[in-house]
């Protein structure tokens, strides 16, 4: 049986999330194992996410398929206080 995966918002990100998708869930398989260590765990596969949402942000801000506003999202949920807290956590 094949893999099945659920596409990108855009056909042109759709290979960079399913190079994600794939990185992350070995990853994540790894991570769940008994043996794994937890307390030097990070997650190789933050670069690859950030080239996809890069892809996926430049199309809904050159597109505006959906009428969002990235950067009143931005400055209401990525730039939140509990944001802030984890900044300063990390």
């Amino acid at each position: 049986m094949g893999e099945r995966h659920m596409s990108s918002i855009f056909p042109e990100c759709d290979q960079l999330k399913q190079i994600y998708d794939k990185c992350f869930t070995e990853f994540f398989q790894r991570f769940i194992s008994p043996n794994y260590r937890h307390s030097y765990a990070s997650n190789p596969c933050d670069r690859l996410l950030e080239v996809y949402q890069h892809c996926v942000e430049e199309r809904l801000e050159k597109n505006k398929p959906f009428e969002i506003d990235l950067e009143e999202i931005r400055k209401e949920y990525l730039n939140s206080p509990e944001d802030d807290l984890k900044d300063r956590q990390q």
